[in-house]
This record gives structure tokens, sequence and C-alpha cells, in this order.
């Protein structure tokens, strides 16, 4: 593994100039998490309840996530590390001079930091924009990451929600992007919602534009659940400190610590770890009454086979271009793009019958993809030909 985290030669050794962070938040953001909050304790179905993962990410709960990244049974970001070591420059080269590239999610940049090295050595003209909760954190983890010639660094503090409608801004618009989720934050998502989710980002895409998105597939039982419940603890009081966010929010100490306990359970038929806070006793929170023992969900992690990934890709609309995988094939960063290329309702096309400069080239785009991809060089003479009937 390389020297993360320290100024690579590429660089420039100043940091004297320090990165801009625009705030991008909605003025109900904190109102909408309580509401959360109190929804999910009192579900409408009368189903399990449940507290937003939100609440995990705190200042306290990112410098606490930091903290499981370097744990040796967290596998996820070391496999994701050694993706990217292997395989930045390719990557690089598939992202546009003069791009914006949106992290959703950044937490402390070691990751990221590999391909903007590369970024740099390609000579490209990027800008870098980190997207994350805390502006304490942002400040800390921009101010560890060396000044570049070509990369501006830049930060954004907002939810992904926040994220979504600033890239919906004219300005953002018109410009190409590379729209990057790592550490398999996807998974912390339902399927469904998983889908809806990349559908959102994937609307805002244009010819040469991007989504990356990271994901994990590890099958291993035991190793998932050791990777969220740790020898150390540290994954437990991460989940535990989300309580103390919620007490916070509610504006009264709704959830005293000592009673509750953090567990995680996998759930091999649904393929996801589950993180969960239970009372040790019969508790009463906001006129909810919950027994001892009953589990709570604050958290889960779901896993991808190759085929689950290639199902949510359809559900989502997009189309997998590139992906790179660490040695065993059970991590891999998949680089996507939106499937509809063309206008296909009459309202939508009758207005503009020929299509644009920029959609022509996302088809040539997509069927470069598809020669140059999908199809072994010997077939190149007969296979398009066969394609493009079935179709």
């Amino acid at each position: 593994m390389g020297s993360i985290g320290q100024p690579s030669s590429e660089a420039v050794a100043s940091k004297a100039s320090v990165p801009s962070i625009i705030d991008i938040r909605s003025d109900t953001a904190g109102i909408e998490l309580k509401q959360e909050i109190l929804a999910g304790l009192k579900p409408a179905d009368g189903g399990e309840k449940t507290l937003p993962t939100l609440l995990l990410y705190d200042e306290e709960g990112l410098k606490l996530f930091e903290r499981i990244t370097y744990l040796k049974e967290y596998y996820l970001t070391g496999e994701e590390i050694a993706v990217l070591e292997r395989h930045a420059e390719s990557i690089a080269q598939r992202i546009p001079d003069g791009s914006m590239v949106v992290e959703l999610g950044s937490g402390n940049l070691r990751k990221i930091q590999i391909l903007l090295d590369a970024l740099e050595r390609s000579g490209k003209d990027v800008s870098y924009y980190a997207l994350d909760l805390m502006e304490t954190e942002l400040e800390r983890t921009l101010a560890e990451v060396p000044q570049y010639r070509h990369v501006k660094c830049n930060g954004l503090l907002g939810t992904y929600d926040d994220g979504l409608a600033w890239l919906r801004n004219p300005e953002n618009v018109s410009k190409p992007k590379s729209i990057l989720s790592m550490g398999s934050s996807i998974g912390n998502f339902t399927r469904d919602e998983a889908a809806g989710f990349l559908r959102q980002f994937a609307a805002i895409l244009g010819p040469r534009d991007n989504l990356m998105i990271g994901v994990d597939g590890c099958e291993d039982p035991q190793k998932v659940y050791r990777a969220y419940n740790d020898s150390e603890g540290v994954t437990h009081e991460f989940t535990a400190n989300g309580l103390k966010h919620a007490n916070r929010l509610l504006g009264y100490k709704a959830f005293e610590l000592d009673d509750w306990e953090a567990v995680g359970d996998f759930d091999a038929k649904s393929g996801r770890h589950q993180a969960f806070v239970v009372p040790k006793k019969d508790i009463t929170v906001e006129g909810v009454a919950m027994k001892q023992g009953e589990k709570i969900r604050i958290e889960e992690s779901y896993k991808y086979s190759r085929p689950q990934a290639q199902e949510l890709w359809r559900s989502a609309n997009v189309i997998e271009v590139a992906a790179w995988s660490n040695d065993a094939g059970d991590y891999a960063l998949h680089m996507l793009k939106p499937i509809t290329m063309f206008a296909t309702k009459p309202e939508e096309y009758a207005a503009h019958p020929v299509p644009s400069l920029d959609e022509w080239h996302q088809l040539w785009s997509t069927w470069d993809m598809v020669t140059r991809q999908m199809i072994p060089d010997e077939q190149l003479l007969d296979k398009p030909i066969k394609l493009r009937n079935a179709c």
C-alpha cells in the first residue's frame, strides 16, 4: 500500500492556498431529520422501527468512521485503495479535461487523493468538490490534501439531496462532470432506493459525464460480519453515537445511552448487514413503548453480486461503460452512463426532430463501448451487424 495521505511528487509542496467550502445546505435540513426520527419510531404501517442513518454522521460520527476505515477487519477501504492504486491512470483517462469531479460523502480524502494525483499527472485541469455534512471535517480533510497545479480542490457542505440540487444549477449542468460515490455507500440504501438514487443523478448527466460507483460484492458472511462488528468496538461506538445526535436534534436526552446497546447482524437471505440500537430494558421514547431487546434499525449495508449489480444498473436506467476490480473480483469501481441518448416521447422530440451534436456524440460513445469493450476483436467484422439486427 502506498503512502496515502502524504503529499505526492505530483503536487506542489505549498499548502498555503485554503480550499473554498460552499455551503449548499437547505434551511430545513435539521427539521427534516428530526421529523425522520419521529416517523421512524412510529411507522405508519406498524412495521419495524428505524432511526435515520444520517444520525451517524455528525462531527463525532465522521471521526469515528475514519477510525473504522483504518481497522483491519473493515476490508472495504483497503480493497478500494488497492483498486485505485492499480487503476487510477486508466480512470483518469476517462475523465475529460475541464471536468467537475464531485465526490458524494467524501470522508477523509485519502482514497480520492490517489485519483487526484493521477489527474494531476495527466495535466488535466479539473475541479474537485468534496461533498460532506460537517464544515469542520471538510476544513480538516481538505487542508491535508496538497496543492496541485492542475487540480483545484473545493468543499461542498450539505447532504446528497443538497448536492443534487446544486448540480442541477444551470452553470453546473453545462460542465462535464464525474460524480463519485465510493466506499460502497450505495449499499446503505435498499435495492429499490439505490436504483432511485442513481436515476436521480443519472438524469443530470450529459454525453461527456459519468457516475463512478464503488460496490462491495463480498459473499463471505463472517468477513462481512467482522467488518461491521470489529474487535475494538469502534463500529458499535459509532452506532451508539447516533443516539447522542438524536438527543441534540430532539432537544433533550430522549435516549439514555446506558439503557441502549449497539448490535450487528448479517442477513444472508437479503445479502445485507444491519446495525441496530437495542434497549436493555422496557423503555419509552417520544411516547413510543419499546420492549427490552427490540431491534431499532439505524443502518443497513447491502452487498451486490455481479448479477445483482447488473440488475441495479438496469433498474436505474444506466449502463456500465467500464469497471475496475480487486484481484478477487468482489470489489469494484463501476463507471456508468445513462441509457437513454435521445428523447423517446413525441412531446419531447417533436420540437427538436434533429438530434443535437452532443446527442450524436453520446450515441457514438455508446457504440464505441459496444465495439471496443463488449465484442472480441476477431468478431468486429460481423458481430455488430448481428447486434443491430437483433435490436
